[in-house]
C-alpha cells in the first residue's frame, strides 16, 4: 500500500486542493449537501492519484535528472525509478483512479462528474500523456495548468451550489492561477534544459516569462473590478482584492529573486516542504470555511 500512496504523491494533496477548496469554501451554504461534499473531495483526491500517477509515468525517464527543489517529494527517487511500481502497475493504478474520479463525481452530480472528466482530461491525459504531454512545450504548458486550476475551482463551486461560477470568476481565476504557476516553470528551468524539455521557460527565457506573469496581472485587472463593482457578496469582494495585492507580492518577489543560479526565492526555495505546507494550510482553511457553513443553521450567505 506505501508504494501506491508514494504514486499517488499524496504529500502534494493538500496544496492541490487549493484550486477546489477555494471553490467550496466559496460557494457553500448550509443548503448544500453533505454527501455532495464528500463525494465531490472524494472525486478529486481520486483524481490527484490519477494525475500525479500518470505524471510520473510520463517522466520517468527525465525525473532522474531533477534535483529535487521547490518539490513535495524528490523526484529522482520516484516509485517507477526505485523499482517499488512497475510500468504496468501503474498503468492499472491510472485506469483504476480514473473511473473512481468519474464515479464519485457522478455521485455527486452529473455536472460534477463532466467537470472531474475534464480536469483528468487537460490536467493528466494532455499535460502528462507521453503521447501528447504539452507540460512539455510552450504556452500550452501554462494554458494546462491554468484551465486545470479553473476546472477544479468550478468543480468545487458546483458541488456546494450546483451551479456553475459566473464567467467573470471562471476567467478571473484561471489567469491568478496562471501567475502563481509560472515561477515553478521557471523555477525548473535547469532541469527541463537538461531534460531536454522545451517548456515556456526554455523557449522564451525566465526573465521573459516574469514579465509575462505582470502583463497577466494587469489583464484580470479589468476583471477583478468587474466583480468587485458588480452584484457579488462582500467575501467574494474581499478575496478577489486579496488576491490581486498578494499575486502582485508574489510577481514581485520572483522578479527580484531572479539571478545567475536561477530563481531563488525567499523561504519558497529556501524551505520548500514549509512553503507546500502553507499552501496546503490555506487549503484546509477553505475546506473548514465550507464544512462550516455547510452544517451551520444560520442564514444563507
Amino acid at each position: 500500500m506505501k508504494k501506491y500512496m508514494k504514486l499517488a504523491r499524496i504529500t502534494a494533496w493538500p496544496a492541490s486542493l487549493f484550486s477546489f477548496a477555494v471553490g467550496f469554501g466559496a460557494g457553500a451554504t448550509r443548503l448544500t449537501s453533505w454527501e455532495d461534499g464528500l463525494f465531490g473531495l472524494a472525486a478529486v483526491l481520486s483524481f490527484f492519484a490519477f494525475a500525479f500517477a500518470l505524471n510520473f509515468y510520463s517522466d520517468r525517464d527525465v525525473d532522474r535528472y531533477h534535483p529535487g527543489r521547490l518539490k513535495d517529494v524528490k523526484l529522482s527517487e520516484q516509485p517507477l525509478l526505485t523499482g517499488d511500481v512497475t510500468e504496468r502497475e501503474c498503468g492499472a493504478f491510472c485506469a483504476l483512479t480514473f473511473l473512481l474520479t468519474v464515479a464519485f463525481g457522478w455521485l455527486a452530480g452529473g455536472l460534477v462528474a463532466l467537470l472531474m472528466l475534464l480536469a483528468s482530461l487537460v490536467g493528466g491525459v494532455l499535460y502528462s500523456h507521453p503521447w501528447v504531454r504539452l507540460k512539455g512545450k510552450p504556452v500550452a504548458d501554462m494554458l494546462c495548468m491554468s484551465c486545470l486550476s479553473a476546472i477544479l475551482f468550478s468543480a468545487g463551486f458546483v458541488v456546494a451550489r450546483g451551479a456553475m461560477p459566473t464567467w467573470p470568476m471562471f476567467l478571473f481565476f484561471s489567469m491568478f492561477s496562471a501567475v502563481i504557476y509560472i515561477p515553478t516553470v521557471v523555477g525548473d528551468y535547469e532541469y527541463d534544459i537538461r531534460a531536454g524539455l522545451r517548456t515556456s521557460a526554455v523557449v522564451f527565457g525566465q526573465r521573459n516569462l516574469l514579465k509575462a506573469m505582470w502583463v497577466i496581472w494587469l489583464c484580470y485587472l479589468p476583471v477583478s473590478w468587474y466583480i468587485i463593482s458588480g452584484q457579488y457578496v462582500m467575501v467574494t469582494k474581499v478575496c478577489v482584492i486579496v488576491a490581486c495585492v498578494a499575486s502582485a507580492a508574489y510577481a514581485a518577489t520572483a522578479w527580484r529573486s531572479l539571478g545567475p543560479d536561477g530563481l531563488l526565492m525567499p523561504l519558497v526555495s529556501s524551505h520548500p516542504r514549509g512553503a507546500i505546507m502553507s499552501l496546503g494550510a490555506v487549503s484546509l482553511l477553505f475546506i473548514c470555511w465550507g464544512w462550516f457553513k455547510v452544517l451551520s443553521h444560520g442564514p444563507i450567505p
